[in-house]
C-alpha cells in the first residue's frame, strides 16, 4: 500500500517538514486560514449525542483512531479507524460498537500491558461500565466479570492513571453528576493483566459529591500523580468547591483545603492541566458553566496556586464545558481551546508567550456554535500540526466538528510516541522536557502524558512540541514514572520519534508503508531543505516509475510563481533546486505531479 498523497515521507538523512495542501482562502484572517472545517466523512456526519472524544491508535499503524460515545441507550457508540489518507472508516462489528448503553465517554489504556490499547467506557443513569480488551488487531473482546463492569453508578467521566507507579494502569470513575443525590467515586487498581481490584478506603473514594470530571497531574513535581476533580450541580445551578488531592505515595492521598483552586466556587465541569508559561510546573484551567467566568490558576512551583484575575481567558463568561491545551501554531507555547454549551461559539486563545492570551474571533473553529463538550487536539493526519475535534451533544442529533490545521505559520515541531518498560506501557505520567532556541531565547517546554484532561476528553499519548524557527531540540529529557531518566541531545525537528524507556530514541515512519510490504510509496515529497529558507532550497522526491514530472510552486492564492522542473525522470529518489530570490516572504505550496497523480508540500520564505 502506498503512503497517502498528503503526507511527505521522512528522509533519514535529515529533518523534513511534513505537510498538507490546505484549502486556503485568499484572506488575511489568521484563524480562517489556519483551520479548515472538514465536512465529509462519517465522523462529522453522525447522529449521536456526544459528550466527549478519545483518540488512540488501536491497530498500531501510527495513525490515531477515534472513539465517540452516545449518551442515550437508543443507539450504540461509535469507533472510527484512521485510513491514513485523511479519511476514516466506521467500525460496524464487535461489542464496542454494538453494545447499547448510556455512555458519556471512554478512556484508552494498555490495561493488560500487551502493547495495544484497550477501552474502558463509563455509563451513567445507573448502568454498569464496559471494559474491552484489544486482541492486537484492533478487534476487542468484552470483559463480563468483575466489579469494574458490574458496579453501576451515575458515572459521567473516567480517567486513566498509574497512581502508585507500579507499572499497571488504574481507572478512576467520577460519579454523581446530574443527580439529586451525591455518590462516591470509584477507583479500580489495575493488576496489569486486564483485571482490577476495587479500592474502598481513602479520601478518593469516600468524598461523596456531584463530580463531573477528574484530571491527573503531578502538580507538585514529586514524581507521582495528583488529582483534581471538578464538582457542581449544574442543572440546579448549585456551585460547589472543587477538590484537589495531593498524592503522598503508597496509595495515600490528602485532600487540600486551602488555596483558590479548592475555595473558589463555580459550576465547574472540567479541569485541564498545562504548563502555559513554560516555567516547568503545571497550571490549571477550569471550565465553568451557567454563564460564569472560567478560572485559570498559575502554579507557583511550591505546590500552591494563584488565581489569574485579568484577561479575556477569565472574563469571557459563557457556558463552558471543557478546555484543551495545545500548541496549535507550533510557536513554543500552549494555546487553549474552550468549548461552550447551548449553541454558543467556542473560544480559541492564542498564547502570546508573555503570560497573556489573545482570543481569536474569526474562522469556523470559533464561530460554528454547537452544544460542544469534550474537545481534543490531535494530529490525525500526521503532518506535525494539531487538529481540533469537537463533539456536540444535542437530542435528537447534532453532528460533530473536525478542523484540520493548515499550519501556515511554517514553524517547526517534533512528535514523540513514548513506550514504557518498567513504567506502564502507555507511559501515562511520563514527563518530557525539551530545550530549544526559539528566536534568540533558550526555551524549556514541559509536557506530561495524561490519561484524561478536561471533560470526557482524551487526547493521544503522543508528546508534541512546537519549536518556532528552531530546527532542533538541544536537550530532550524523559522522566518516566518508574524513576528512569533518559536524556537525548541534538534532536532534529520535523520528525516523528519513538522513545522506549531506557532503550533509546528512534525516528519512526508511518507504518502504513512499513507494514504493507510494498516498499516505498509510488510518489512522495521526501524533503524540502532548508525550510524555512531565504533564497534557495532543495526539493527532494521519490517516484515509483520512469515518467515525466511537473514540479511547480504556487502562492497561497493559487497563482503559479515558479516552474521548478518539467522533465522526465527515472524511478527512484531525485532532487531539484528552487530559486526563490525573486519572491517575497510568505508561505508557498509545492506541487509534484506525475501523470494524474499529485502530491503536495509547503515551504516558507523568510527574508
Amino acid at each position: 500500500m502506498r503512503m497517502p498523497d498528503h503526507e511527505a515521507v521522512i528522509s533519514s538523512a535529515g529533518w523534513a517538514l511534513l505537510c498538507v495542501l490546505p484549502s486556503i482562502p485568499a484572506c488575511p484572517d489568521l484563524a480562517a486560514q489556519d483551520f479548515t472545517r472538514i465536512i465529509e466523512g462519517p465522523m462529522v456526519n453522525d447522529d449521536r449525542y456526544s459528550e466527549g472524544s478519545s483518540w488512540g491508535d488501536i491497530n498500531s499503524d501510527s495513525y490515531l483512531d477515534l472513539f465517540i460515545p452516545h449518551a442515550y441507550n437508543d443507539r450504540s457508540n461509535l469507533l472510527f479507524v484512521n485510513n491514513g489518507d485523511g479519511t476514516f472508516s466506521q467500525v460496524t462489528a464487535g461489542p464496542v460498537v454494538t453494545d447499547v448503553s448510556t455512555s458519556s465517554g471512554c478512556s484508552f489504556g494498555d490495561f493488560d500491558n500487551d502493547g495495544d490499547l484497550d477501552i474502558f467506557v463509563q455509563n451513567w443513569n445507573g448502568m454498569s461500565s464496559h471494559l474491552y480488551l484489544n486482541q492486537g488487531t484492533g478487534t476487542f473482546t468484552k470483559v463480563t466479570s468483575g466489579q469494574i463492569v458490574s458496579d453501576g453508578g451515575w458515572s459521567f467521566n473516567s480517567s486513566v492513571v498509574d497512581y502508585d507507579n507500579d507499572g499497571n494502569l488504574d481507572i478512576y470513575v467520577d460519579n454523581g453528576a446530574f443527580t439529586s443525590f451525591v455518590e462516591d467515586n470509584f477507583l479500580y487498581h489495575g493488576n496489569g493483566d486486564g483485571t482490577f481490584d476495587k479500592v474502598t478506603t481513602g479520601v478518593l473514594v469516600n468524598d461523596d459529591q456531584h463530580c463531573l470530571s477528574s484530571s491527573w497531574c503531578d502538580f507538585d513535581n514529586d514524581g507521582d500523580q495528583d488529582l483534581f476533580t471538578a464538582n457542581s450541580d449544574p442543572f440546579n445551578g448549585v456551585a460547589i468547591c472543587d477538590f484537589l488531592y495531593r498524592n503522598d505515595g503508597g496509595g495515600n492521598f490528602t485532600r487540600l483545603t486551602e488555596g483558590p483552586v479548592v475555595t473558589d466556587t463555580g459550576i465547574s465541569i472540567g479541569g485541564s492541566w498545562g504548563d502555559y508559561d513554560n516555567d516547568g510546573d503545571f497550571d490549571l484551567f477550569v471550565a465553568n458553566w451557567y454563564g460564569e467566568d472560567n478560572h485559570l490558576y498559575t502554579n507557583q512551583g511550591d505546590g500552591t496556586f494563584v488565581s489569574v484575575t485579568t484577561g479575556q481567558i477569565v472574563s469571557d463568561g459563557g457556558n463552558s464545558v471543557s478546555g484543551a491545551w495545545g500548541d496549535c501554531d507550533n510557536d513554543g507555547d500552549l494555546d487553549l481551546y474552550v468549548t461552550n454549551d447551548w449553541n454558543e461559539d467556542n473560544f480559541l486563545y492564542r498564547n502570546e508567550g508573555d503570560g497573556s492570551f489573545t482570543r481569536i474571533l474569526h474562522g469556523d473553529i470559533v464561530s460554528d456554535g454547537g452544544r460542544s463538550n469534550g474537545a481534543t487536539w490531535a494530529d490525525y493526519d500526521r503532518d506535525g500540526w494539531l487538529d481540533m475535534y469537537v463533539p456536540n451533544g444535542q437530542n435528537p442529533a447534532q453532528s460533530n466538528f473536525l478542523y484540520r490545521n493548515n499550519g501556515l505559520s511554517g514553524n517547526h515541531w517534533v512528535d514523540i510516541r513514548c513506550v514504557g518498560g518498567p513504567s506502564n506501557a502507555s507511559a501515562i505520567g511520563t514527563r518530557v522536557r525539551a530545550r530549544a532556541v526559539i528566536g534568540a531565547e533558550a526555551v524549556w517546554q514541559t509536557r506530561e502524558i495524561s490519561g484524561h484532561q478536561g471533560f470526557n476528553a482524551q487526547e493521544s499519548f503522543n508528546v508534541e512540541f512546537g519549536l518556532g524557527g528552531a530546527i532542533s531540540i538541544d536537550s530532550l529529557i524523559f522522566q518516566w514514572p518508574s524513576g528512569t531518566v533518559d536524556i537525548y541531545t541534538d534532536v532534529d525537528a520535523g520528525l516523528f520519534y519513538e522513545a522506549v524507556e531506557g532503550e533509546g530514541l528512534s525516528m519512526v515512519q508511518t507504518s502504513v508503508e512499513e507494514d504493507s510490504g510494498t516498499g516505498p510509496p509510488e510518489l512522495s515529497i521526501s524533503g524540502i531543505l532548508p525550510n524555512p529558507f531565504s533564497s534557495t532550497c532543495g526539493i527532494h522526491w521519490r517516484q515509483g516509475q520512469q515518467s515525466p514530472v511537473l514540479l511547480r510552486v504556487y502562492d497561497i492564492s493559487g497563482k503559479l510563481v515558479a516552474m521548478v522542473s518539467d522533465a522526465e525522470y527515472s524511478a527512484g529518489p531525485h532532487s531539484s533546486e528552487f530559486d526563490a530570490s525573486g519572491l517575497s516572504s510568505g508561505v508557498y505550496l509545492v506541487s509534484l505531479s506525475v501523470g494524474c497523480e499529485t502530491v503536495t508540500g509547503r515551504c516558507v520564505i523568510v527574508r
